[in-house]
């Protein structure tokens, strides 16, 4: 397995905890790649109006060893913080094993959109409180993306042809035509026949009368 390359865009977050008692929050993200010998870290801008719902869509990307994410050994940590002169609050994070994100080799993706995923983020002191919201995809040759067969239940059946009727078995064929001048099957000339001869019986006695 060789080297992926993950895509990131760190979207946005929403109703984190405030932190600030006076001024407004000024927040922005730190992504780091945990696990690995180097160790890769990116700062996003800081959202200076958003407060407790900043919106960054900062892009980035990281080298991601295949072999170690898929062994459990990497994790994505998001960790948010509001920016103040006195010193840099810290909000909460997100931390996401990246086994989690990668995609399997059976994956039914086309490896070309962007995901979009939702975490809850944890504050300092252990509580849930807000939301950050990603994208993200990989690349790279070891990523196996191909279509999923999916065996429906038995009871399935497809729906109507534009016809309204075949070629599925549960749908019947229309009926053949009634008329005399058809030349079918022997039953239904048959029948035609038996229809004729009453037709001949009837005015005979209309005659008589």
């Amino acid at each position: 397995m060789t080297d992926l390359t993950l895509e990131l865009n760190i979207n946005s977050a929403s109703d984190l905890e405030y932190v600030n008692h006076i001024t407004k929050m000024n927040v922005y993200a730190v992504v780091t790649l945990l696990g690995d010998k180097k160790i890769q870290k990116v700062k996003t801008a800081v959202d200076r109006h958003g407060g407790s719902n900043p919106n960054w869509n900062h892009a980035f990307k990281f080298s991601v060893n295949e072999r170690l994410a898929r062994e459990g050994r990497l994790t994505l940590v998001v960790g948010l913080f509001s920016g103040r002169v006195l010193g840099d609050k810290d909000i909460g994070k997100v931390e996401i094993p990246l086994v989690y994100l990668l995609p399997s080799t059976n994956d039914n993706s086309n490896g070309h959109g962007m995901k979009f995923v939702t975490y809850q983020v944890r504050t300092p002191s252990e509580r849930m409180k807000g939301s950050l919201t990603f994208s993200y995809r990989f690349n790279g040759t070891d990523v196996i993306y191909g279509p999923v067969h999916q065996q429906g239940p038995t009871s399935w059946a497809p729906p109507p042809s534009q016809h309204g009727y075949g070629p599925y078995p549960y749908m019947s064929q229309p009926p053949p035509p009634t008329g005399y001048g058809y030349e079918g099957p022997p039953q239904y000339r048959k029948n035609e026949e038996r229809l004729a001869k009453a037709d001949l019986l009837v005015s005979a006695v209309s005659l008589l009368r």
